[in-house]
């Protein structure tokens, strides 16, 4: 082989060098985390403090419980963030690799849940009904996440340039600015000024506040802006501060004798919990869970975070009311059990919905043609 052979082989081998990016382990916790605890929030046991006299242990213990797992899809559209916003990418390819397949994935769910209802003599088949059901509404509540989602997926192109040239205060800036008009100035709205003023409504920029906004930018910003090792010095002051919070919403719930459901007590209870508990377990879970080492553990933790969307797909035809033998099994737990039971039997529950949708979801990613829907 002479020179010049030797050079155009030596080009040929290095032609195309494959970079993979290394799979986050915190990433597969915080999806865990997330799926889980929106199965918990969706079903009968995040309200089983209704089934409490009001002001009672039982009744803040469940309180507690259904205060902290009002996160689960926010935290989503942080990873989404986190995972996406990073990328080059065109406006073709992000609506043909990506708009296009999460629409197929709404379309085939939605239609899915459809004839379900259909099925079970609640629905009546309609087409005409369906299509539009389907661009105006939610078929279960649960999908509304995939509709923003979309959302998040089509602004891709300009907030991609927008957070790569914005600097570190900036960031900060801008979540302060948020936590402030979504949450500080209603609740002294509510508590101080008693709703008699508020703020202008041309000053809220509302814009700033949309959870396809600002949930993926501090995504973004907590995982490629942030050291692990500030991460660790924020974890234990943020989960201080949160439960701080909860304690503070359960006591005005308490005091307030509400024991129906009601959680619009006082319009500032979503926004400060829900971003708050993101932001700690977003940078708790960086924190601790970032060394991803060759063990069965981090192998079985990756398998379940591999099959979050799956499960988040499949877990509305098992967690109320959908089968019949599901049912009796929920009942079976507890799940009507009067004075704080409830919630043990929630938890349970939701446990196991989470393990039967795994397990279908592992068999569907071993069709070849079923893998993408399900990653």
């Amino acid at each position: 082989m002479n020179q010049d052979e030797a050079v155009q082989n030596q080009g040929r081998t290095m032609k195309k060098p494959v970079h993979k990016r290394r799979r986050e382990l915190y990433f597969d916790v915080l999806w865990i985390f997330a799926i889980y605890f929106m199965i918990f929030s969706y079903s009968e046991g995040a309200n089983s403090y209704t089934m409490c006299e009001v002001a009672t242990v039982p009744y803040y213990v469940c309180l507690l419980f259904s205060a902290f797992s009002r996160f689960p899809l926010w935290l989503c559209l942080m990873i989404s963030g986190a995972l996406l916003l990073d990328k080059d990418e065109s406006i073709l390819v992000i609506w043909k690799r990506r708009i296009s397949r999460v629409a197929t994935i709404l379309l085939l769910a939605s239609f899915a849940y459809y004839m379900n209802e259909v099925l079970s003599g609640r629905e009546a088949f309609d087409l005409t009904r369906f299509i539009p059901d389907l661009y105006s509404r939610d078929q279960i509540p649960q999908f509304w996440y995939l509709y923003a989602y979309l959302g998040f997926l089509i602004c891709l192109p300009f907030l991609r340039p927008m957070v790569k040239n914005m600097r570190n205060n900036v960031f900060l800036y801008l979540i302060a600015a948020v936590f402030v008009l979504s949450s500080i100035l209603p609740l002294i709205d509510a508590k101080i000024l008693l709703e008699r003023y508020s703020l202008n409504p041309n000053m809220k920029l509302e814009w700033l506040m949309e959870v396809i906004f600002i949930y993926p930018v501090m995504g973004y910003f907590f995982h490629h802006r942030l050291e692990q090792d500030v991460c660790k010095k924020l974890a234990p002051l943020l989960i201080a501060i949160d439960l701080v919070w909860m304690v503070y919403y359960v006591y005005m719930q308490a005091m307030s004798g509400v024991s129906a459901g009601n959680y619009d007590m006082y319009p500032s209870y979503h926004s400060p919990i829900t971003m708050l508990h993101c932001v700690t377990l977003f940078i708790t879970a960086k924190a601790y869970f970032s060394k991803r080492e060759k063990s069965k553990c981090q192998r079985c933790i990756g398998s379940f975070g591999g099959c979050s969307l799956g499960i988040y797909l499949l877990h509305g035809f098992f967690i109320n009311n959908r089968i019949a033998a599901i049912e009796k099994l929920r009942l079976m737990l507890g799940g009507d059990i009067q004075n704080g039971k409830a919630l043990f039997a929630g938890l349970l529950w939701a446990l196991i919905v989470y393990l039967i949708c795994f397990i279908i979801t592992w068999l569907i990613r071993r069709i070849p043609a079923m893998k993408r829907l399900t990653l």
